[in-house]
């Protein structure tokens, strides 16, 4: 399935302007890429649970660079209404130099600014979860579902761990909630009581006469 998303990554960029052999040579070779960044996300433990990088960034990476290697003169002419600069297959380096160029820029450009970004992140502790939702997995701990039947699941002394810090950490929150200010109780109960004031008037428009202990009467 993900060779397949890769090859159809792979020949966006030059869809408009290669051959249809050229474009099943390049989702077979997006597939062999596909299959090597995986490989290499294991082997370098990288984060990636859906492979996103090796199919979007590997195979976007291959698609642009395929695109200065197999456009055809006719096509970029037909696509663009200029067919000077074609693909190195067809005797022009210039498109191939020109797309090198770009996915250089696209990953040193993502990578500095991304890199800021995640570096922010990790100095406030704000990169990555609890340790013991790692553990447990976040399909468990925030979706309360196993996504995979698979060896190498979450542990149930894991689970039941991370069950009772929930329970802790919500009894510590009610205390919280039980000892709010004045302010904080009177905002509580403005919202109660525009609740209520909502579900009054929606008796009253729907006219269905149910008793909401309003005074006055709701005429039929």
């Amino acid at each position: 399935m993900n060779g397949c998303l890769t090859g159809l990554v792979a020949i966006t960029a030059g869809c408009a302007t290669v051959e249809t052999w050229a474009a099943v040579v390049i989702g077979i070779i997006a597939g062999w890429f596909y299959l090597i960044g995986s490989y290499l996300l294991v082997k370098f433990k990288i984060d990636d649970a859906v492979d996103a990088i090796p199919v979007h960034m590997v195979g976007g990476a291959w698609g642009v660079i395929a695109a200065g290697l197999f456009t055809t003169p006719e096509l970029r002419e037909a696509a663009f209404g200029d067919g000077d600069h074609v693909g190195w297959f067809y005797g022009d380096g210039t498109l191939i130099g020109i797309q090198i160029i770009a996915v250089l820029f696209i990953t040193g450009w993502t990578g500095v600014v991304m890199g800021v970004y995640f570096w922010i992140l990790n100095f406030f502790g704000m990169l990555r979860i609890d340790p013991l939702e790692e553990e447990v997995g976040m399909d468990l701990s925030r979706h309360k579902g196993s996504a995979y039947t698979m060896d190498g699941s979450a542990k149930q002394e894991h689970v039941e761990e991370l069950t009772q810090k929930r329970n802790e950490s919500f009894a510590d929150s009610s205390s919280h909630r039980r000892g709010m200010s004045f302010l904080g109780d009177s905002s509580h109960k403005r919202k109660e009581k525009k609740t209520q004031d909502n579900a009054k008037k929606l008796a009253v428009d729907e006219d269905v006469g149910v008793d909401l202990g309003v005074d006055n009467e709701v005429e039929a």
